[in-house]
């Protein structure tokens, strides 16, 4: 019998450019046609330094649909970190680039790759859903990504070492807490809404 020796893909390095990241001031989520009626995550970044990215949006209420190329990633060096990159070619090009704490935003992440899409709403710092339903934003569709197969191990792995931290607890017990709390969060993040 001859075995195969199996090499793991290994994920392509990107650096990061630090005038592309803008801040996530809040977040939520709503239910859509497009994602068959699953709810989507939403974020709220801060556009106080980016009025380009305003353009965008207010371009977008205006035109037909915009293209864009994302990709997700993690951060070198930071376990905690994990960032998606846009780059909008249409209607206008712009570049940003979104950081999320695994740790307190993962279910924003889990979400977004699960449902395949994320809206992008500008705003400021207080900002929330519930203030402005109706403000402008857009949906960007995630359908296809690498990251999304490593996702599971990396989510796993950091709670993981956030319970042992917080709990004290042996690595297995603690590792079981977290493929049951991403199971919770997932449970509810499946929510669909009736046609």
């Amino acid at each position: 019998m001859i075995r195969k020796r199996t090499t793991k893909k290994r994920p392509t390095r990107r650096s990061l450019d630090p005038a592309d990241i803008v801040p996530v001031v809040a977040d939520g989520s709503i239910a859509c046609p497009i994602a068959d009626g699953r709810m989507v995550p939403l974020v709220i970044i801060d556009t106080a330094t980016r009025p380009d990215l305003d353009e965008l949006v207010r371009l977008h209420d205006h035109l037909s649909p915009g293209d864009v190329t994302y990709r997700w990633g993690q951060v070198d060096r930071d376990d905690d970190q994990v960032a998606l990159s846009l780059q909008f070619t249409r209607p206008i090009e712009v570049r940003a680039t979104l950081l999320f704490s695994i740790e307190h935003e993962g279910i924003i992440v889990d979400a977004a790759l699960n449902s395949r899409a994320l809206y992008l709403q500008p705003g400021r710092p207080g900002d929330r859903l519930k203030h402005d339903p109706h403000r402008p934003k857009i949906l960007i569709e995630t359908p296809n990504d690498d990251f999304r197969d490593r996702w599971e191990d990396v989510v796993i792995q950091r709670l993981t070492k956030v319970i042992r931290r917080q709990k004290r607890m042996p690595r297995a017990e603690a590792r079981q807490l977290a493929a049951d709390l991403l199971d919770q969060s997932r449970s509810l993040s499946r929510f669909r809404t009736p046609a």
